[in-house]
């Protein structure tokens, strides 16, 4: 069972965090995820093999307005889209990082998704100073001082640029957060939250979920000790994936 934790937003007045947390996760329809990507990724190379989607213009005015130039520290939806025209390559992980790549390719916006059971304590999502600094998945050490960051007792973790490789999600990993970074005024937040949890729920067996935007500095309870963990409503019916 996951630790209790909290998150807090300090960018709240610059940017929206959309928090998904899955608890008991577990890939059961491995095959059929595999064919939606295919399906999805060959609509996502016809549509934008010229020029970059509108949607990433939201990301890019989140970077901007906090001082980081989206040219050199890319967000890692663009770098995903370019990556995927560049080389045709899209990279495989596990089910619940593959499906989130997937989804931030398709809505234009950055995921992280973090193991749980690694995090430990209360969340802040703030900008890093000169201590922030971690081992990336690909094992090399990243420094955040000036960006946006997910900080726990034990220091950075994520970014929605490069996440780190201690709290990277595998595919044993049972307890899942999912954050996505949205700039204010992106009127897609509800949709895109909406059509996340949809497929979460459609590919992957979940014991509960819980989904919230974090648009004030208030701390929120992730999931209190003693407190049960809210379930959200099954969907009726999965988004065209059109």
């Amino acid at each position: 069972m996951a630790k209790p934790v909290s998150i807090q937003n300090l960018l709240s007045e610059k940017l929206s965090a959309g928090v998904n947390l899955y608890l008991g996760i577990s890939a059961g329809r491995d095959e059929l995820l595999a064919e939606f990507i295919a399906q999805q990724l060959a609509a996502i190379r016809i549509g934008h093999s010229q020029s970059l989607p509108p949607g990433f213009t939201w990301t890019r005015k989140l970077y901007n307005s906090l001082h980081i130039d989206p040219t050199r520290h890319r967000p890692s939806s663009e770098a995903l889209l370019r990556r995927l025209r560049a080389k045709n390559d899209f990279p495989a992980v596990n089910p619940a990082v593959d499906l989130t790549n997937l989804l931030s390719l398709k809505f234009q916006i950055c995921y992280g998704l973090y193991d749980l059971d690694q995090v430990d304590g209360p969340i802040v999502i703030t900008l890093g100073d000169e201590n922030d600094r971690y081992q990336g998945i690909r094992k090399e050490t990243l420094n955040f001082k000036g960006k946006i960051i997910l900080r726990d007792a034990d220091g950075a973790f994520g970014n929605p640029s490069a996440d780190s490789l201690r709290t990277s999600v595998k595919g044993s990993s049972r307890d899942i957060l999912q954050v996505l970074f949205f700039h204010p005024g992106d009127p897609m937040k509800g949709k895109i939250m909406a059509e996340t949890m949809v497929l979460f729920r459609q590919f992957f067996t979940i014991t509960a979920i819980r989904t919230f935007l974090l648009e004030t500095n208030n701390s929120q309870g992730i999931f209190p000790e003693g407190e049960p963990c809210k379930i959200s409503a099954s969907p009726t019916q999965s988004p065209n994936p059109g």
